[in-house]
């Protein structure tokens, strides 16, 4: 059998998720093309959404022939990452590519919010081809994917022993079920699966800040943003750092997940606070955790006992002047 897997990630997790069940179809002897969503609607926002470019096309081309797909995504505020949707359109991406597909997955990795995307991404699949057969779904517990709330960068990709186990299983169990095991129970299906493909951009993280003297031209943040945000300065030009475009910027993440250099900030989410950020593998006594910003103008993390013991004598206090009363 041939297998398509479109994945749309910004920490990079979501594409591990497709990796793996690449492997394993693999190993059982199907044939498996792996698809970046991101890097697709990149060239098809370039070309100004007119044409089948390049990469949408070999995707077109793979869809006709699959038995099996797979779409995952990271979970962006409950659901699709933003933009995603512009490629799962009847315009972009049309039923009768599906004619052909005989079984269908969804997978996703969230960090606190872990939202309905698994049942967004199986109904869609469910609506190209309503005979296809569910071959079930799966999502993965990574550090975060919020840039806001993400750990440092060198430990964006550290997912518990326990949520790999979990997806690597999951794997294992696409394969069972292709060669005739019993089938999961049908997923959820959303009433609702039409999602803004062309919500209001605008930078939620602040101005973006690019180091000039941490920058070393390379362009990688340019190459990976979906939404064409940043830019190759205009030749000639005195400051050769990315050009950034608050007009086009979903605030995804990717530029600052994947900049070599760590070139590159959003102020407005303090990223000192996810210096001291733990994945809670750390020693208790040290385990910090951010002031959320309705709190006011802290900058820095504090450890959990000098959030908590305050509370605790206000509690005590309330429950003397009660006592007090009575």
């Amino acid at each position: 059998m041939k297998a398509v897997i479109l994945f749309f990630s910004n920490t990079g997790s979501t594409k591990s998720m497709a990796v793996t069940f690449q492997k394993h179809l693999e190993e059982a002897g199907h044939s498996v093309s792996l698809h970046d969503g991101f890097l697709i609607l990149k060239q098809y926002l370039t070309s100004g959404e007119k044409e089948v470019t390049p990469l949408l096309s070999n995707y077109h081309a793979a869809l006709k022939e699959a038995d099996i797909v797979g779409i995952g995504s990271y979970v962006s505020f409950f659901t699709i990452a933003d933009g995603a949707a512009k490629l799962l359109t009847e315009q972009t991406t049309p039923s009768s590519l599906f004619a052909n597909m005989k079984y269908y997955f969804s997978f996703s990795s969230f960090g606190k919010i872990s939202g309905q995307t698994i049942h967004y991404l199986a109904t869609y699949l469910h609506n190209k081809n309503g005979a296809a057969k569910y071959l079930g779904s799966v999502d993965q517990h990574d550090p975060e994917n919020a840039i806001q709330l993400q750990p440092p960068r060198g430990r964006i990709d550290e997912v518990p022993a326990s949520e790999l186990k979990k997806v690597d299983d999951f794997g294992k169990d696409l394969v069972a079920r292709l060669s005739g095991d019993a089938l999961p129970p049908m997923h959820k299906i959303v009433e609702k699966t039409s999602h803004s493909a062309d919500a209001k951009p605008g930078a939620r993280l602040g101005t973006i800040k690019i180091d000039s003297e941490k920058c070393i031209k390379c362009y990688k943040c340019v190459t990976l943003c979906p939404y064409n945000a940043l830019a190759k300065p205009e030749e000639g030009a005195a400051v050769k750092i990315p050009v950034w475009d608050a007009d086009l910027c979903y605030g995804c993440g990717r530029c600052f997940n994947y900049c070599p250099v760590r070139a590159i900030e959003f102020p407005k989410v303090r990223s000192e606070q996810k210096e001291q950020y733990f994945w809670g593998r750390s020693d208790p006594k040290l385990i910090t955790q951010p002031i959320p910003s309705r709190l006011g103008v802290m900058s820095r993390a504090v450890p959990r006992t000098a959030l908590v013991i305050p509370l605790v004598l206000v509690g005590c206090l309330g429950l003397y002047l009660v006592t007090r009363r009575k």
